[in-house]
């Protein structure tokens, strides 16, 4: 029987860079050539070969991951990902901070990651409130591993006793959660509540996050929410239908105000939930691909 889903998470107070994992989280910028706090200490810890390896990946889109060797780190790889600038809070920086944690946890299974630890995304230079930054961080990957479980253990290594105290606490409201819908009979998947309303959420996130990377606006953007989401019933099928949907605008050079075909929406829709069946009658997992 496999372990618990409060089991599989962790917070320490400590050195990211001392942690023997199978891959530490960078919270890196853009470049990817290293800069201060979490990032410095990295780049240090790691030695010459990682800014070699860095420079070859044309750098990364805030909300994004990229993947590199640990070279002198105990972790055979650092995942890099760039974290959102806090502007207030209303420029789409909850869902690209979740986009950071989603994207290295995904990056992390296709590369047979079993143990991974992360800092506090976002919080050091980029000003992001650490409060909201634990609550969203640990509530996405509560959501990501009760969906798979490629990952054995994540650790939140956190920097100070602030840090620390508050990715505590919202691990263990979250486990209280979890134990309380146990009760129940259920699990601890869609810990927010209703599925459906949580399916929701979930594709309006990461539509903006989308409209946020390509810089550009989804015409009816709700109306297209609202189809993806009434067209998926689970969290899965809308993770394909939002990495299809994320395929296409990459691919169609779309710019400005976007509207999404029919046809193409209608594709993205059909093979979201047939893929989506096929996962979860197989139990694999995957990613959606253009149509």
């Amino acid at each position: 029987m496999g372990r618990s889903l409060t089991d599989r998470v962790a917070v320490v107070e400590g050195d990211i860079t001392a942690q023997h994992v199978d891959a530490i989280v960078n919270a890196a910028n853009e470049s990817l050539l290293g800069g201060g706090g979490v990032d410095g200490a990295i780049h240090r810890a790691a030695g010459p070969g990682l800014p070699g390896e860095c420079r070859r990946l044309g750098g990364c889109k805030t909300g994004e991951a990229k993947i590199t060797a640990g070279y002198n780190l105990p972790a055979r790889f650092v995942i890099h990902t760039v974290g959102p600038r806090w502007r207030g809070g209303d420029h789409g920086e909850d869902a690209l901070l979740a986009s950071c944690y989603t994207s290295s946890l995904r990056l992390a299974e296709e590369h047979g990651v079993r143990t991974i630890a992360f800092p506090a995304i976002s919080t050091g230079a980029f000003g992001f409130p650490l409060p909201r930054a634990a609550a969203i961080a640990v509530r996405t990957v509560f959501d990501h591993l009760s969906r798979s479980d490629a990952i054995s253990q994540v650790t939140f290594v956190c920097h100070g006793e602030r840090a620390f105290l508050l990715f505590k606490d919202a691990v263990d409201e979250l486990a209280g959660e979890c134990t309380r819908t146990a009760g129940r009979g259920g699990n601890c998947t869609g810990l927010q509540g209703d599925v459906q309303e949580a399916v929701r959420e979930q594709v309006r996130a990461q539509v903006q996050v989308i409209e946020i990377v390509y810089g550009i606006r989804f015409v009816e953007g709700e109306r297209l929410t609202g189809e993806i989401a009434s067209k998926c019933s689970d969290r899965e099928c809308a993770d394909i239908a939002t990495s299809a949907l994320n395929s296409w605008v990459a691919l169609s050079g779309a710019s400005g105000d976007v509207e999404v075909p029919p046809e193409v929406l209608a594709r993205i829709l059909d093979r979201a939930s047939k893929r989506a069946a096929h996962q979860n009658d197989t139990g694999q997992g995957g990613e959606g691909t253009c149509p």
